[in-house]
């Protein structure tokens, strides 16, 4: 008999969970507060480890309408190149990783997993209900209440419900905290071709290209743009501390104004500024966290992508993260797995995800050459843990399916 599971939130972690306990054989249930009319959020990398996962889902990447990032550039405040960090073939060559590194729009992404999960797959696909608020999980019973009073029950509960997350109070009680990570992101779209238009912007676009990723740094503060869209979109990030312009919540909804957006960046040169000027629909997000839970499971509760994990965007690895959850569940809840088996089941989830997802928050709160200083914080969860040589080596080769369905052969035959 397939397991009955309940996906609370149906975001980027939901969504793929769902995609992947479905494939498995299960019957599968998400909920989700918002109605899906408004999607928000710009854009987002795809990594190799991301696309390996999307592929073996069969979810359609034409779908993410995606720019491809070709390398990674360092470039100053003043516009000049400082160093290339990546040439994404040589890596790819150098990993014996063969998979895609995307850029795309969140809202293209999240559309292309809906379409996926409304597929039907060996008889069975994804029920999503909307507009519907989750009140309480209780994760030893897998109850989920609504606030409007109507409860779920199922054999399998998955948080997926983002960094606010309500569900992780069901397994770290009070002890997961929001934290103030001191930094705030402008964010916001220019269409390439407004960029074209403008003199000193289209200067800029000459000496970068459009395929790949750009980070001017000086100081304390950056500004990262990247394609999307099929390059008619330019992605634009500007993190700064938070002393100037703070805001109270992690929220896309935020917005900022063009006027603060440049006087953050007044340092930098003319054409940066400028491209700060073309900004449309400027957002101000707060880069929040939380201290992560003890573990990511408890009773028939499992967690997952920012629920368990809040991953900050400097190694663009957080939808990747949550994506190799939901895909070492689907190998790990395999479909003859017997609700009797779920509790030890989900320990095996945690043992394939537990380090290397923390690993890859703690290295993602700081800017790449200072990462390590987020060391000591993690041994505090991961005791033995070491600083990756680089975080590209650490995450594009990552495989979850196949360390789950490993670690799962090892429990049934010892």
């Amino acid at each position: 008999m397939p397991l009955k599971v309940i996906v609370v939130g149906a975001g980027l972690g939901g969504l793929g969970a769902a995609i992947a306990l479905n494939r498995a054989g299960h019957d599968v249930q998400v909920i989700e507060q918002s109605g899906f009319l408004n999607e928000v959020g710009a854009a987002i990398h795809v990594a190799p480890n991301a696309t390996r996962i999307l592929k073996g889902w069969e979810c359609d990447l034409e779908l993410l309408q995606a720019s491809p990032c070709k390398r990674l550039q360092v470039w100053s405040s003043a516009g000049e190149l400082l160093l290339t960090p990546v040439v994404t073939s040589e890596f790819q060559a150098a990993l014996n990783v063969h998979d895609e590194w995307l850029l795309t729009h969140r809202v293209d992404l999240h559309n292309a997993l809906r379409v996926t999960a409304g597929k039907e797959f060996n008889g069975k696909r994804v029920n999503i209900q909307l507009s519907s608020r989750v009140k309480s999980v209780d994760a030893e019973m897998g109850v989920v209440t609504l606030e409007n009073g109507t409860t779920f029950t199922g054999d399998l509960i998955i948080g997926a419900d983002g960094v606010h997350s309500r569900t992780v109070s069901s397994i770290a009680g009070d002890e997961s905290r929001k934290e103030n990570t001191g930094q705030n992101c402008y964010r916001f779209l220019i269409p390439v071709s407004k960029a074209l238009d403008n003199e000193l912007a289209a200067s800029l676009l000459a000496k970068t290209g459009l395929d790949g990723l750009h980070a001017f740094a000086a100081n304390d503060r950056r500004l990262v743009f990247y394609p999307c869209r099929q390059g008619q979109l330019l992605n634009v990030a500007g993190l700064h501390p938070t002393g100037e312009t703070p805001t109270e919540e992690s929220s896309w909804l935020n917005s900022g104004s063009v006027e603060n957006l440049v006087e953050t960046f007044k340092d930098f040169s003319p054409e940066l500024q400028e491209m700060c000027r073309l900004g449309e629909d400027v957002k101000l997000w707060s880069l929040a966290s939380r201290s992560p839970p003890a573990k990511f499971v408890q009773g028939k509760l499992a967690l997952v992508g920012d629920a368990a994990h809040p991953t900050l965007p400097h190694q663009g690895q957080g939808g990747a993260q949550a994506f190799e959850d939901g895909a070492a569940l689907g190998a790990l809840f395999t479909s003859d797995t017997r609700p009797d088996q779920v509790s030890a089941r989900l320990e095996l989830y945690n043992k394939v995800r537990y380090e290397q997802a923390l690993t890859v928050m703690m290295m993602s709160r700081k800017q790449d050459e200072r990462r390590a200083e987020m060391l000591d914080e993690l041994r505090k969860y991961v005791p033995n843990a070491e600083l990756p040589k680089d975080m590209f080596s650490f995450t594009w080769p990552s495989d979850p399916v196949q360390n789950a369905k490993h670690l799962l052969a090892s429990q049934i035959h010892a």
